[in-house]
């Protein structure tokens, strides 16, 4: 009983430490899909890299769930005016954050390529996309375009590079252009402040709410998306002040952030997704179009063999049907085979012979007809016997040689 008690809490600390694939946090799957270049994830990143982390943090997730970010699209566009409306739907719960913000979902789903190809790069290779999001906005600072305004805080801590909401109620957008924002400005032809070029760089639409679904930060040092519940430091503590909890964002079942892995398996054509040269130049995706090529033809030769299979167990059941309604001894079904069947010898009645019709008929039947002809016969003459000589009545009545019903003398 000792030794069985150990053993049981062994048990029970592993399959406490287990983790759903579906359920972990940004895992690496670098056997499962095409991992990208540095170069080709600064361009997949750069419409996205300068995003405030709140936000960011619930667009990397929810890239991974691609179907659930166009039903979301579709309900808004059929829903307009009922936005909070979203906080009922089954989407994952990441999916349901960023539908709060119409113009990013709107734009996801507008893109399916591209969300897709993030999902996968997020889900197979998560270090890498945080580091090319930090490479990225290097470049837009060392450019000069990114600043703290009244619509975000830029906080750099070391080598870390943060974009935080700049107001405690309302995050905002931002608008910029890949191929001006990353480069640096040429000199200005007239007056103008470092500030004034940045703006250009950098649009910001209407402040929008932040509400309990910001439920998500970006943890620069572990490369990961995180919960954090509305309990933290910096933006989460001077925001939460004003936010109204509830289970539906705030939940013990969202310390694991979800993402599905399934995304890898969907297959994505790269030529839709924007190229930009400032950013990587002559960058492709011909390596990855490839292997997604190859998986078609995969996908096609099973649905090709499925069928075939298919067929062979039709064709299987069919013999197998039609050989349970037959008589395998026949003599009948060995002549059709092309085999002999059993001797005349042996069984006269089952010999073949030719039919007065040109058709073949077995012996017995030929004997049956010599049967019935012979009886014909007989009784032709039993009949003739009855009525006289070898003529018939109605011969003999017509003026011939006898009497009417009358024999021979």
């Amino acid at each position: 009983m000792r030794r069985t008690i150990p053993f049981l809490m062994a048990l029970c600390l592993a399959a406490h430490s287990t983790v759903p694939s579906s359920a972990r946090s940004a895992p690496n799957y670098s056997a499962q899909a095409q991992q990208l270049s540095a170069e080709q994830l600064d361009n997949l990143l750069a419409s996205i890299a300068l995003y405030p982390d709140p936000l960011l943090a619930q667009v990397l997730p929810a890239s991974t769930f691609v179907e659930q970010v166009d039903q979301a699209a579709r309900w808004l566009r059929a829903n307009p005016n009922n936005i909070a409306g979203v906080d009922s739907q089954s989407w994952d719960v990441s999916v349901k954050s960023v539908a709060h913000y119409p113009q990013v979902i709107y734009m996801m789903a507008e893109k399916m390529d591209w969300t897709t190809a993030l999902g996968q790069s997020y889900v197979n290779q998560s270090t890498d996309v945080f580091t090319a999001i930090q490479r990225l906005r290097g470049r837009a600072k060392s450019a000069g375009n990114l600043k703290s305004s009244k619509e975000q805080t830029i906080i750099v801590e070391e080598q870390v590079i943060k974009i935080v909401p700049a107001q405690p109620q309302v995050i905002y957008v931002p608008t910029y252009n890949p191929q001006v924002v990353y480069v640096a400005a040429p000199p200005p032809s007239g007056p103008s402040t470092g500030a004034a070029v940045a703006a250009s760089a950098i649009a910001f639409g209407a402040g929008l709410a932040i509400g309990a679904w910001l439920n998500n930060d970006c943890n620069w040092t572990t490369h990961s998306v995180y919960y954090h519940g509305w309990h933290g430091v910096g933006w989460v503590s001077t925001s939460s002040r004003y936010v109204h909890t509830s289970s539906v964002y705030v939940n013990r079942s969202y310390s694991t952030v979800h993402v599905n892995t399934a995304v890898v398996n969907r297959n994505v054509n790269y030529n839709n997704i924007n190229h930009y040269n400032s950013v990587s130049r002559n960058v492709n995706y011909n390596n990855v179009n490839v292997n997604n090529v190859n998986r078609n033809n995969v996908n096609v030769n099973n649905v090709n063999a499925n069928n075939i299979n298919r067929n062979n167990v039709n064709t299987n059941n069919i013999n197998n049907t039609a050989r349970k309604n037959v008589n395998a001894d026949s003599a009948k079904v060995n002549s059709y085979r092309g085999q002999a069947g059993q001797s005349a010898a042996a069984s006269p009645q089952r010999a073949q012979s030719s039919s007065a019709f040109g058709g073949r008929a077995d012996a017995g039947t030929t004997e049956r007809q010599s049967q019935r002809g012979q009886a014909s016969r007989q009784s032709a003459e039993a009949s003739s016997r009855s009525f006289g000589g070898g003529r018939s009545g109605g011969e003999a009545g017509s003026g011939g040689g006898g009497r009417s019903g009358g024999g021979r003398r």
